[in-house]
């Protein structure tokens, strides 16, 4: 493992309660992509952090740890607490949320790599391999994949920074649509700094909304993101002290609370509508929903043990 790798799993393990473990093992494919790694908590109580694929373990292994870093350092972790009642249209809503939630992140530590002198020529060749494996062949392109294709290409333009001419030109030809999507998500992305936490949910929020649009005006269902996702909020002490009614909307939904089982009670942000965070109360009478309105936000947020960040 290399010392820059080492000094920064130390780094991740000083913010965690529980011990990490590192497993490398696997093949060398000669592609990279970012489903080479994953977490598991061990029946010993050990978080592992597992590299299934050997093709390039200190790129692989820094991703998923500053992955892990930004969490614990107040960048919002995504969430979802909601069920619509339909499965699949549940998983469409996660895929979407999740696949620009990463983009965003993904951007944070291409550049933390990048300063590191972690992309290689070898890495960024791998990597190209892997975008070009996870491309449906173009005589298997139908409308259905237009959205997985644009998630691929986003995360493909945040990796080599827009991209080459060659590729560009080579994902223009190949997925036109898509990469006219990705394109415009990619400029959404790159307009603005989002090094802090409150700058990256921004931009999350904004570019949830602007997929939205997209499908709309491709003639597809948006998503409720808006609703279903959670993320997270990042407040000043001043919002803290305030009541919830002054800086949020409590919706009742009539999504289901998977902790519940009930109709969900979210709390939208009345500045940029999107889900903050859901709280597990089940049913309230009209009082009891009141007198929660009223109460300090810190107060609830405390209560009900729910993740928040303090913004600088």
């Amino acid at each position: 493992m290399d010392e820059t790798i080492t000094k920064l799993l130390e780094v991740v393990k000083s913010n965690y309660a529980m011990p990490i473990e590192v497993a490398v093992a696997g093949e060398a494919s000669g592609q990279l992509n970012h489903s080479q790694s994953a977490q598991k908590l061990l029946a010993n109580g050990h978080l592992e952090v597992r590299v299934t694929d050997t093709t390039a373990p200190d790129y692989t292994l820094s991703h998923e740890l500053m992955h892990m870093l930004l969490i614990t350092t107040g960048f919002p972790q995504l969430q979802y607490h909601l069920a619509s009642g339909e499965p699949a249209l549940d998983q469409q809503f996660f895929a979407v949320s999740t696949a620009l939630y990463d983009a965003a992140l993904h951007d944070l530590i291409r550049q933390w790599q990048a300063e590191h002198g972690i992309l290689t020529a070898e890495v960024m060749t791998a990597l190209a391999a892997g975008v070009e494996a996870a491309l449906p062949a173009v005589d298997e392109l139908n409308d259905g994949l237009l959205v997985y294709c644009t998630m691929t290409l986003l995360d493909a333009l945040v990796m080599f920074e827009g991209g080459s001419k060659a590729q560009q030109k080579h994902w223009s030809h190949d997925y036109p649509q898509a990469m006219t999507l990705a394109q415009s998500l990619y400029a959404t992305l790159t307009s603005k700094k989002h090094a802090t936490p409150f700058d990256f949910r921004r931009l999350v929020v904004r570019l949830w909304r602007q997929f939205d649009e997209m499908l709309q005006h491709a003639g597809f269902q948006p998503t409720v993101n808006a609703e279903f996702a959670t993320l997270p909020p990042v407040l000043s002490e001043r919002q803290l002290r305030l009541a919830v009614n002054q800086t949020y909307e409590l919706l009742h939904s009539e999504m289901r609370d998977l902790e519940t089982k009930k109709r969900a009670y979210v709390a939208m942000g009345k500045g940029d509508g999107q889900n903050a965070f859901v709280l597990p109360v089940g049913d309230l009478s009209p009082e009891g929903f009141q007198q929660l309105y009223q109460a300090p936000l810190k107060t609830i947020l405390n209560q009900y043990d729910i993740d928040y960040a303090i913004r600088d």
